[in-house]
């Protein structure tokens, strides 16, 4: 029940702004608003005040605000009198402003809510690069685990996202142009600067497209001192996590590699759950070898397609047709971009002895239930022992001024351009119109962004406020980019378009929205009907 509330919730803030857009630039006008109503059909409450009743009514899908001689059939019915006050009586100019009034209010709430929403970004991940792929520019260039970027192009750099939204579109020529990179090094704190070379990556987007970018091989993923031994060492075992060597604290698996690389006599390790001391008693020169224990499979499903092609519980995954995999989500990566009957090496460590396991890849497709898309799925079935809650840096150290303008802007960009690109999308035949979605579709995505918390509820309700605000400029009749058109034509000509053509441009606008509503309801069941049964 809550979902509805959530949603009834998120509707109705958008909706109202919407509508108080429209109510204050025709007050603003001197045009007589008489109803102001947030929902539509019967009233649950209402309210007049001044010249405007105000009502919340039963269905929460949207609302309006009827002006007096709006209609082209109350235009003959105003009294004389009050034809000052008529929407029919204003210019074309300001007719044009009171419909664009609801679309831009909705754009303007959503900027200042995405600022709102940066303001809970004022702590965040810092520029350290928690890993670097060994396959990357980066690291072909010079850079290292645990590199903090300073500059990249000579702009400043605070936090990791300065560093993700430095991913370059790759250019006509097909070549990345060099990026210069200044870092401050790990483990001594020295400024150099590379240049690196950035490869051209493929990455699918929102709408299940393949993509090309310039990548330089760098991502933040954080990864625990965990160990997989690659020969017997005494006082180690596999899974444990290093938590200090010779007393000097160790949180990251490239700090121990660092730190293993001199001398040492102990180690503190947990395992299973227990910090134990493990005194070498040893001269110190002898070193254990060990690649990140997250790599080892921790469990294997039954009748899984891992099962089948013969992977096992404690086996180390090491590398895919030749690319060394360093973290879990390389090894997904890789293993996301093979084709239906591509040849599969899978490099692992058994019991610490190389293996190959050769298989031929094959993939079950089917329809997202939420988007339409088909996808390409494979039940792996192989869990690894990975742990994805690793503490991090936090800092954001300048911009806290400029930077909810900046995020702010970066997303009202970002959602109009993908709104745009989803329905040329479905007009092309490239996206299924089954992604298109409905109240049920909305409510549900209100619910799981307010349990996700109030920052997700907030960017859920700014997207959808400049979806709103978008489709609603849309040039079809009925909607306001509609009456948009007709004002204009109106003030062009020099005189109001005949009622009679308004009126069947209306309906043919109305017919093809309520089609659209009908056929965005049905998705919604189509999506939604199946899966409460299968939980059932």
């Amino acid at each position: 029940m809550y979902m509805y509330l959530f949603g009834i919730l998120l509707l109705g803030i958008v909706v109202l702004v919407h509508e108080f857009g429209h109510f204050i630039v025709a007050r603003l006008c001197g045009v007589r608003v008489e109803v102001f109503s947030i929902g539509f059909g019967r009233a649950l409450f209402k309210k007049k005040i001044g010249d405007t009743e105000y009502r919340i009514s039963l269905v929460p899908l949207g609302g309006y605000v009827k002006m007096l001689g709006e209609s082209t059939s109350d235009v003959e019915t105003v009294d004389e009198k009050e034809i000052e006050f008529s929407f029919s009586a204003k210019k074309w100019w300001q007719k044009v402003l009171i419909v664009c009034a609801g679309p831009v209010f909705n754009l303007i709430f959503a900027f200042l809510v995405y600022m709102v929403v940066a303001c809970f970004m004022f702590s965040a991940p810092s520029s350290v690069l928690e890993f670097v792929s060994r396959d990357g520019a980066a690291y072909a260039a010079g850079i290292s685990d645990g590199d903090r970027i300073i500059r990249l192009n000579g702009k400043p750099v605070a936090v990791w996202e300065d560093i993700s939204l430095a991913a370059m579109p790759v250019p006509e020529s097909g070549i990345c142009g060099d990026v210069s990179v200044e870092v401050a090094k790990a483990f001594t704190g020295e400024l150099k600067t590379y240049t690196v070379h950035p490869k051209v990556g493929k990455y699918t987007d929102l709408f299940g497209m393949e993509r090309e970018r310039c990548e330089l091989g760098v991502a933040r993923v954080p990864l625990d001192a965990k160990i997989a031994l690659l020969k017997d060492f005494p006082g180690l075992k596999d899974g444990d996590i290093v938590l200090s060597v010779d007393g000097e604290a160790v949180s990251r698996f490239y700090e121990l590699a660092e730190r293993v690389r001199k001398p040492f006599r102990k180690m503190t390790v947990l395992r299973g759950g227990k910090e134990i001391e493990a005194d070498f008693q040893a001269d110190g020169t002898e070193k254990p070898e060990f690649v990140y224990g997250g790599l080892a499979v921790s469990s294997v499903e039954e009748n899984s397609y891992s099962e089948k092609v013969g992977v096992k519980k404690g086996d180390v995954i090491v590398g895919v047709n030749g690319s060394v995999i360093q973290v879990p989500f390389q090894f997904y990566t890789v293993m996301g971009r093979l084709r239906e009957g591509d040849s599969v090496k899978l490099s692992i460590l058994r019991n610490r002895e190389p293996q190959v396991i050769e298989f031929t890849a094959s993939f079950d497709e089917s329809e997202n239930e939420m988007t339409g898309i088909r996808d390409k799925r494979v039940n792996w079935g192989a869990s690894f022992d990975y742990n994805p809650d690793i503490p991090e840096v936090y800092a954001r150290r300048n911009n806290l001024v400029t930077f909810p303008v900046r995020y702010a802007a970066g997303e009202m960009v970002n959602v109009i351009v993908t709104t745009f690109k989803g329905f040329a999308y479905m007009i092309s035949g490239r996206l299924s119109a089954k992604g298109l979605g409905g109240p049920i579709m909305i409510f549900d995505i209100s619910k799981r962004a307010a349990e996700a918390g109030f920052k997700y509820f907030l960017a859920i309700m700014a997207m959808i406020s400049v979806n709103l605000g978008i489709i609603n400029l849309f040039p079809v009749p009925v909607l306001d980019g509609g009456y948009v058109v007709m004002y204009g034509i109106e003030g062009l000509i020099g005189r109001t378009i005949p009622s009679k053509v308004k009126e069947r441009a209306l309906m043919v606008g109305f017919g093809l929205l309520v089609a659209l509503m009908i056929f965005a309801i049905f998705n919604d069941f189509s999506r939604y009907i199946p899966m409460f049964f299968n939980h059932s």
